[in-house]
């Protein structure tokens, strides 16, 4: 099988239900969309964590956060303000594969070692847009305080040069460069900003989506009676727990703006693929980082939750002559940590031992696979500190751990939007006991750090399986 060209495009922040591809009636995203119904779109896609720099890290490791051990955004917190760059198993192998690499747009993996100290040939950053608006002496749009209330604002910048454009054009001028001086196959990630808040976007983009229009969520008067006091604290701590439908309108019609906007820059990109014949011999995969509730629950951002709006994740494939055009696939994946094996299995490298992901290559190519249909998930913490948290997801249920409060489990049969939580409900105790007994078996699968003796006794009341696990109690039996 001959090497493609791969394109790798990532959103941050981008909420599955914001295409057209994926149901929505509202978001305009046409070329997102174009690029479904030329490829596959996978309709139960998992982020491995709620979070950019974990997630991020696990594409370059092809394992859960707690192996690499980024676990929460580089620069927060003094755990790991790096990955450090022996645990990067993509780079090196599609370099060895005889693979261009080039980076543009956010990073997020390391504090202060860019991609071409990773292996990267050329990079262009976030910071080098800033340069660009001051040699062209465009102004910046006002500070947003994004620090207290989501906020959103206009920037008064043409769209040729905006942020998104600018990224686009850096990755058209480095896919030209990469075509001319040598006959290798080149890998190009173009990761975006947006949508992550604050979202400041020119117009028409600003003006696109009338904020009247937009319905609120089915799960926006959640009351959260019963869940973990987290949440509720999420609500005070950005200030939303009295904000109105009305109040999130704007910033929903913002949100959905940028999408917009950067589905368009998508378009420019991938029509000059077409002009420069590159789109028949190129992968293209489309994807985000991680979700965000956006007002779902009345809260905002994506850390200390994990409701489907931030880990169910869009994934879409076009690669002409190996997937076939329009398909969909069901089967569970979970995303970055899959993208490892698959990518390196793709440029004909051997993946190393020890990653938690598996191979897509034969879903890309319409066969079977053995899967398991779950989903299994985690969060470490964020700017306002450490919190554990795991998740697994079922076809019907979902199981949320936490170590220090009160669990979840939500019946997605019976209430999709996640509002009910039934762990504390008698009629439900063999389902939370089965779900429990499962999230064990994966953190032994994976080498969890939580998977000790307390924990799966907590988890599972049983002795015996607890004492299969590591970490001696220090209580004698």
């Amino acid at each position: 099988m001959k090497k493609p060209n791969i394109l790798l495009i990532v959103t941050d922040q981008q909420r599955r239900d914001t295409i057209g591809a994926y149901g929505s009636r509202m978001v305009k995203t046409p070329y997102t969309d174009g690029l479904a119904s030329e490829g596959v779109r996978f309709t139960h896609a998992f982020t491995p964590c709620g979070l950019c720099s974990p997630t991020r890290a696990s594409l370059l490791t092809g394992t859960y956060p707690h192996e690499h051990e980024v676990l929460t955004n580089v620069a927060l917190h003094p755990i790991r303000n790096s990955l450090p760059v022996e645990k990067d198993v993509l780079t090196p192998g599609l370099k060895a594969a005889g693979y261009r690499m080039g980076y543009v747009g956010k990073w997020h993996v390391s504090h202060h070692k860019a991609p071409t100290e990773f292996g990267y040939d050329r990079y262009v950053s976030l910071g080098d847009y800033k340069s660009y608006r001051e040699a062209l002496g465009i102004p910046f749009p006002p500070e947003v305080n994004n620090y207290v209330v989501p906020q959103s604002a206009v920037d008064k910048v043409p769209v040729e040069h905006c942020r998104a454009a600018f990224l686009v054009n850096q990755a058209i001028s480095m896919m030209d460069e990469f075509c001319e001086d040598s006959k290798p196959p080149f890998f190009i990630r173009v990761d975006f900003h947006g949508p992550h808040m604050p979202n400041v976007i020119p117009e028409p983009y600003a003006s696109m989506y009338p904020p009247k229009d937009i319905p609120p969520h089915p799960n926006f008067n959640d009351e959260l009676k019963g869940k973990p006091a987290v949440q509720r604290i999420k609500r005070l701590h950005w200030g939303t727990d009295n904000m109105t439908w009305e109040d999130w309108q704007p910033l929903m019609a913002r949100y959905y703006g940028e999408i917009s906007l950067i589905d368009e820059q998508i378009g420019r990109l991938l029509k000059h693929m077409d002009e420069r014949g590159l789109s028949e011999d190129t992968l293209v995969i489309f994807t985000t980082d991680h979700g965000d509730t956006m007002g779902a629950h009345k809260i905002w951002n994506k850390d200390y939750t994990m409701y489907d709006e931030i880990y169910r994740i869009p994934l879409i494939m076009r690669w002409p002559g190996v997937i076939a055009p329009g398909s969909s696939c069901d089967v569970y994946v979970h995303h970055f940590i899959d993208f490892t094996p698959t990518l390196l299995e793709i440029a004909g490298v051997k993946a190393p031992a020890g990653l938690h992901g598996q191979s897509l290559l034969s879903l890309m190519k319409g066969e079977s696979q053995e899967r398991i249909r779950e989903a299994f998930c985690q969060f470490h913490g964020c700017h306002m500190g450490l919190y554990t948290i795991r998740m697994l997801q079922t076809d019907r249920y979902k199981y949320v751990f936490h170590t220090n409060d009160i669990d979840e489990l939500y019946d997605h049969e019976n209430d999709p939007a996640e509002i009910y939580n039934l762990a504390q409900d008698s009629a439900y105790a063999s389902v939370l006991a089965e779900m429990r007994l499962r999230m064990v078996h994966w953190m032994a699968k994976t080498k969890d750090h939580l998977y000790n003796e307390w924990i799966v006794y907590w988890l599972t009341g049983d002795l015996d399986t607890a004492r299969q696990a590591p970490g001696r109690m220090s209580t004698p039996w």
